[in-house]
């Protein structure tokens, strides 16, 4: 009677995780780049397809998002890509791309961003302006390129 159950349970759980829609499932990577002036930037990978996908699928939407962040904790400006791959039978490629960037501060401006792709990469790259504190005068001018890279396997980085 146990090993019936068990079995009933077992068979209920794989139907469920089968039927679960792809928008709903946990896909965050973080990684932190730490400053020598203490500042930080972040950057994540998140599943942007929408809908309920079939398990089978072989096309996908994802970004990823680069945000600088001062010694304060204070979030200063973003550069983000998002792209749409093709993956399987041992290729990807990505076929879209857009590119977004945005700042928070009025001592960052951000000047420029551009999208590209090449193969299985999605590219978004901003230049991006910090000024002294109330003033035009440009202190450094930064450049950030956020690269998204799918695996014939559809694994990202």
């Amino acid at each position: 009677m146990k090993k019936i159950i068990s079995t009933v349970l077992a068979t209920l759980l794989l139907i469920v995780s089968i039927a679960t829609p792809a928008a709903y499932a946990v896909d965050s990577d973080v990684q932190i780049e730490y400053l020598p002036d203490g500042s930080y930037v972040t950057t994540v990978i998140e599943d942007d397809s929408s809908g309920i996908v079939p398990f089978s699928t072989t096309t996908t939407t994802k970004s990823k998002t680069s945000t600088y962040y001062s010694a304060q904790n204070v979030a200063l400006w973003y550069v983000k890509v998002t792209g749409t791959f093709t993956y399987g039978n041992g290729s990807s490629k990505c076929t879209a791309v857009s590119a977004s960037a945005k700042s928070y501060s009025s001592n960052w401006e951000i000047k420029s961003k551009s999208a590209s792709r090449s193969g299985n990469q999605a590219k978004a790259t901003a230049t991006v302006d910090q000024f002294f504190v109330g003033t035009s005068f440009v202190v450094k001018t930064w450049t950030k390129t956020v690269t998204l890279t799918c695996s014939s396997t559809g694994s990202f980085s």
